[in-house]
């Protein structure tokens, strides 16, 4: 089993704790898409007992995390094709939310930090590196939308996006492609302009939303 140790602040629930954890090193990929998930040695792992185990577990079942398949048990879940692109098709209509109410809601200062952050992936070439800047941008891209529910939502379709992205789902064109689309959405939001948005974020094959 992969190192699973709580490396988050004790304010945080215990509950929510496993829950960050676990949801983390699915991330990250040491949990792999797959992989059964053995609750005598979770626990024993991360010390902890097996209701709040599965408290997290029922809570990351949820988000789409992990899924049921008996006789096994609970699994990392392994993400379809068919699957990746309903993902992509409900990440595109939720962003197109957050984006919009950024552009209305977010301060002139949060506009230009935005644009500074997506300077960053100009000269990124490492995928990780790409991963942790994107994820930045849309963290800030959040929390200045004022939707907390699409916000919410987004979120967890992201976190799934980031597994079909240790999967190898997503080629190098496809995340080119998504790098010019941000380019675009950013000079609507900058423009303020709700038309420039919708032509930034005109639907596009699955395969190469991101």
């Amino acid at each position: 089993m992969a190192n699973l140790g709580l490396n988050v602040p004790r304010a945080v629930s215990l509950r929510q704790q496993v829950t960050d954890g676990l949801r983390g090193s699915i991330l990250s990929g040491k949990l792999r898409p797959g992989q059964k998930l053995i609750e005598r040695e979770i626990c024993e792992e991360m010390r902890i007992s097996r209701t709040v185990l599965r408290e997290a577990l029922q809570h990351l079942e949820a988000e789409g995390m992990i899924v049921n398949a008996p006789p096994r048990g609970r699994v990392v879940a392994n993400i379809s094709a068919e699957e990746a692109q309903e993902i992509y098709a409900v990440r595109q209509a939720i962003e197109w939310l957050v984006v919009d109410g950024f552009s209305r809601n977010a301060t002139e200062l949060q506009v230009r930090q935005l644009r500074e952050i997506l300077h960053q992936l100009d000269s990124l070439v490492d995928p990780e590196d790409i991963l942790a800047v994107e994820d930045e941008f849309t963290a800030r891209l959040l929390k200045g939308s004022g939707n907390r529910v699409a916000a919410d939502i987004l979120s967890q379709l992201n976190n799934r996006i980031t597994v079909l992205r240790r999967l190898s789902l997503v080629d190098e064109l496809a995340a080119d492609k998504r790098r010019t689309e941000l380019h675009a959405l950013m000079s609507a939001i900058e423009a303020r302009s709700a038309n420039a948005m919708m032509r930034a974020m005109r639907p596009a094959s699955p395969a190469a939303a991101e």
